[in-house]
């Protein structure tokens, strides 16, 4: 079982009386659920260990709630909300969440982001695109929003809110497009990726 699974048939493996494939279904859930924790914590120190503790804890709290869960085909959403909190819950505990600031955020306008779907996604697997990202000279929240909405389908709503609990005041939606603009106008340029690009053919 893997990520081509839809929402639906992830939900009732999860569910289901056989052990095996209940196994199979809270091993493909748990995956997902490891990459949306490790981006929320990647600038953490041993980030994999905090993110699989996360992980292992919503999953957890997943299984004794399934129930809760009122429509199977927004489980993926559903559990994300879940490890997303939890992760949120734990850097507040530690005090280890870091301050973040977009110096010149206001200069830009959300709508004025590069069509990074058209231009990336159609040519770079998911993983090749977030280990990119994940060296690439922007910040920490930059990361978490461009990772955020293109890997883990998230929407703004969701990041905004994510991004106001971990700073501890307001993240605006419009605050969040702006961040996800500028950075990717500095991806555009990010030399590795352009090499990956043009070796698709695709014309910047």
């Amino acid at each position: 079982m893997n990520d081509a699974l839809t929402a639906s048939e992830l939900y009732t493996a999860c569910c289901s009386a056989d052990q095996h494939i209940q196994s199979a279904g809270f091993e493909a859930l748990a995956l997902y659920l490891y990459r949306v924790a490790l981006f929320l914590v990647h600038d953490q120190t041993e980030a994999a260990e905090l993110a699989h503790d996360c992980t292992q804890n919503a999953l957890i709290y997943i299984f004794q709630h399934l129930a809760d869960c009122r429509e199977p085909a927004a489980f993926r959403a559903w559990a994300r909300r879940i490890v997303s909190n939890t992760t949120i819950d734990e850097l507040r505990r530690r005090k280890r969440v870091v301050p973040l600031i977009d110096d010149d955020a206001e200069a830009m306008t959300w709508h004025q982001a590069p069509s990074f779907e058209a231009e990336v996604l159609d040519n770079l697997s998911l993983n090749e695109l977030g280990s990119l990202i994940e060296h690439a000279p922007i910040s920490a929240r930059s990361r978490r929003v461009v990772l955020g909405r293109y890997l883990a389908d998230r929407s703004d709503v969701e990041l905004a809110r994510q991004e106001s609990e971990l700073a501890g005041q307001e993240v605006l939606v419009s605050h969040v497009q702006v961040t996800r603009a500028k950075d990717i106008g500095k991806l555009r340029q990010y030399p590795p990726l352009r090499g990956l690009l043009e070796a698709a053919g695709e014309e910047l």
